[in-house]
């Protein structure tokens, strides 16, 4: 990492606005991303500056733990508090207090003990009442579940500015030039769908409206904030939204006329018929197997607009919205991507619309990697006296021979370190971590003479081992019912992403494999232990983005046989 970089930590980096910021925040910051997903997941690309760790911010055990290895990384000037919870069936969901209250304050007591020069919290603007204009005095009395949870969040932001810096940023609606905002795709799908009375349909008068920002313009938003931080008050809230409103029906004109090349008159619904519609809608959705978008509850928004007033702001930080990523002037582009790569249009926006932000998989996999941590002593004593004892008898020649030839603490070493990787990717479930390092768990291998067969024999031996040991483990059954059905794949898929990283870098490199194939089998566990303490850092930090300058690739490179490289 380069230490002259200001540290920032930011939670919900697996969404729209975080991964964006990840891209536009390269080279500036030294990030330390927090997120449910992995990077592979969300197509995050790896970076020396970069360090993702996958936690639950409503959980302060996992959390707390990124104190001490955000110091040993530089420390941690600002966090930007992305993570949040909504969805779009206005219930009370328990997650909008477990980890839009809950989690938010969990954040800022990581804030609070990392000392950080200013604490950034999402908010919304809608947490203000529709039917009003927001500026950045208006109270957050909104009474929806979702803007109750921010305005608690708001509070708490508010209550801990007496110990560091903090400012609130309520976000217009957030799209991108793939949309990505569930209420626009919606109506956007309907509208230039072709359909003769779908695509004329306009709730009420058309006159619902909310503000809209491009989510690069956000991203702009928040440097400004960052660069000016230090001139800004203690504790503010700020407006993240261009002044006034978009209203529906001016969208329907706009899209339709650029979709169809033509005029395109709507078709205005009244609202005592917009409920039968939704509930025939919502019948006809559920005998397919899927969940509606629309809700009866919407019905209470229809002709109803919330307006931005964002003068305050854009006087404090000298900050205005791009023309040219307006709603109004974008909307072309979205209708571009809907219309020449309706797949991908399709995957990103049902992505936004079905998320799943419940991700028990998630705590499931926290606590294997826990239980393998304890039991990894023992798994290496039992996994020895059964490769070198009984099983060797049953085993195929060439690995019958490897183990007549080898000595009882370098099976145990090479266990150790299969049984490290098993728990990384178990714990991480990070396939990029894996490309970087299965070229060295490969080359360590090979390098000591213990070819592809005598590999997979040996996580065979530990799958098996340790679907016996954790399926039906107690402490894992008590959290997770489902835990004895998923610990076999979770086993299973871990050894696979090993065994395909592993014959990828074969397939890579035949030359330099052939070539250390003739090595005879290992007598000494040095270059074992070597990579097993590496691997353990990795997996204690729980975190990708290394790249190929790590200090046991240089090992590797500069020190191993330099003529096959």
């Amino acid at each position: 990492m380069d230490y002259r970089l200001p540290g920032l930590i930011l939670t919900g980096a697996s969404g729209l606005v975080g991964r964006n910021f990840i891209k536009a925040a390269a080279g500036n910051f030294r990030l330390f991303c927090i997120a449910r997903r992995s990077m592979e997941e969300v197509g995050v690309l790896a970076d020396s500056n970069l360090r993702w760790t996958q936690v639950d911010i409503a959980d302060w055990g996992d959390l707390k733990d990124l104190i001490q290895r955000t110091k040993d990384y530089g420390g941690v000037d600002y966090i930007l508090h992305l993570a949040g919870y909504y969805d779009f069936t206005n219930k009370d969901h328990p997650n909008y207090v477990r980890t839009n209250i809950e989690g938010t304050k969990n954040v800022l007591e990581l804030a609070k003990q990392l000392e950080v020069k200013r604490f950034i919290f999402a908010s919304s603007l809608a947490a203000c009442p529709f039917g009003t204009t927001v500026n950045e005095t208006s109270p957050a009395t909104a009474d929806m579940p979702y803007a109750r949870s921010k305005r608690a969040g708001e509070e708490l932001v508010r209550e801990y500015s007496q110990w560091f810096p903090c400012v609130t940023v309520r976000i217009a609606a957030v799209f991108s030039d793939w949309c990505e905002y569930p209420p626009l795709y919606t109506l956007l799908n309907n509208w230039l769908s072709g359909k003769p009375l779908a695509s004329r349909l306009v709730a009420g008068k058309g006159l619902s409206a909310i503000p809209y920002i491009h989510v690069h313009d956000l991203i702009q938003f928040f440097f400004r904030v960052i660069e000016q931080s230090d001139e800004l008050p203690h504790h503010l809230i700020l407006n993240a939204s261009p002044d006034g409103k978009v209203c529906h029906l001016d969208l329907f004109h706009l899209a339709t006329h650029s979709h169809y090349a033509k005029p395109h008159s709507p078709l205005f619904i009244h609202r005592r018929l917009l409920q039968p519609m939704i509930l025939a809608r919502q019948l006809l959705s559920r005998l397919q197997g899927k969940e509606p978008f629309e809700q009866l509850w919407m019905l209470d928004y229809v002709d109803r607009q919330l307006v931005a007033d964002s003068a305050q702001t854009r006087s404090l930080l000298a900050w205005e919205p791009n023309p040219r990523k307006s709603i109004t002037r974008r909307l072309v582009f979205l209708i571009e991507n809907m219309q020449r790569n309706p797949e991908l249009w399709r995957v990103w926006n049902e992505a936004m619309l079905r998320k799943a932000h419940d991700r028990p998989y998630l705590v499931l996999h926290q606590m294997m990697g826990d239980v393998l941590e304890k039991i990894r002593n023992e798994a290496v004593e039992v996994l020895t006296d059964q490769l070198m004892g009984a099983d060797r008898q049953m085993a195929a020649p060439d690995i019958a021979r490897f183990l007549d030839a080898i000595k009882r603490d370098v099976v145990q070493s090479y266990l150790r370190l299969l049984l490290q990787l098993v728990l990384t990717v178990v714990r991480t479930r990070n396939r990029p971590m894996m490309r970087q390092y299965a070229f060295i768990i490969a080359l360590q291998t090979m390098e000591t003479g213990i070819s592809k067969s005598v590999e997979s024999y040996f996580l065979y031996a530990i799958g098996e081992f340790l679907i016996s040991r954790l399926r039906f483990h107690p402490e894992l059954l008590r959290h997770s019912p489902k835990a004895g059905e998923y610990i076999p794949v979770a086993i299973h898929m871990a050894i696979d992403r090993i065994e395909d990283q592993a014959e990828l870098s074969r397939m890579q490199n035949p030359r330099l494999f052939e070539e250390l194939e003739r090595h005879p089998p290992p007598q000494e566990t040095t270059a074992f232990e070597e990579v097993v303490i590496e691997l353990e850092r990795l997996c204690n930090e729980a975190v990708s983005g290394q790249s190929w300058s790590s200090p046991l690739y240089m090992t590797w490179s500069n020190t191993r046989n330099p003529a096959l490289f």
